[in-house]
């Protein structure tokens, strides 16, 4: 009875290394970048920045920006 309780043990555990090395590939490989397309440029969103001036001289506020916002446009 112990040996076939040993075969049992030895044979699930091959099974489940089994199941276990043969797993889907879930990551997929990344596309291949467009040769034609230039990359996206990261500006400094002027239009955001004109408004919020405009709102803050008509408001009497002095505006620095430490950090401006930023937009991505279509690459030249």
């Amino acid at each position: 009875m112990l040996s076939v309780l040993r075969a049992a043990a030895v044979l699930s555990a091959c099974t489940l290394a089994a199941c276990v090395s043969q797993s889907p590939r879930t990551a997929q490989a990344p596309a291949a970048p467009r040769i034609h397309e230039a990359p996206p440029r990261i500006v400094t969103d002027s239009a955001y920045v004109a408004r919020v001036g405009r709102e803050a001289r008509r408001r009497g506020l002095a505006l620095e920006w430490i950090n401006p916002p930023l937009r991505q446009t279509a690459g030249d």
